[in-house]
């Protein structure tokens, strides 16, 4: 069974996202149904993608937080194939670089060790998790 996502044609846009008066990060590019990213802490950010796929990679470069001092100073390439597999298991590569609010770069995000999910922005969903978005004309 395909779950249906919240109607958005190719010419609109999401311009923002909100839950309780609070603003929800989102990401629109442009074509494909919504996603929710979702970790630990709550809803990380809201996406406008083609694929599960292609949202995953945005929510890595626009919504995980950068990773920490201790995660830049190894390289996994260096490490024993356990020390590696914990590397890989608390951080990742982003497909883009980020700059930070204090002028860096950001290579690396640190992934949340309590799980994380992406899911097809249902209306039901949104409704459950009370999330009011504004979408509006290109």
């Amino acid at each position: 069974m395909k779950t249906a996502s919240i109607e958005i044609t190719d010419g609109q846009r999401l311009i923002s996202a909100s839950r309780n008066g609070h603003s929800i990060p989102i990401y629109d590019d442009g074509f494909g149904p919504l996603f929710i990213h979702r970790d630990s802490m709550g809803i990380s950010g809201i996406v406008r993608a083609q694929t599960w796929e292609d949202a995953y990679g945005i929510c890595e470069d626009e919504f995980f937080p950068d990773a920490d001092s201790e995660g830049y100073a190894q390289n996994p390439d260096e490490m024993s194939e356990h020390e590696s597999a914990c590397w890989h298991e608390a951080y990742g590569y982003r497909n883009n670089s980020r700059q930070e609010k204090d002028g860096s770069l950001s290579t690396l995000y640190a992934k949340d060790l309590n799980g994380d999910a992406l899911d097809v922005l249902t209306p039901e969903l949104a409704a459950q998790l009370d999330i009011t978005l504004e979408i509006g004309e290109w």
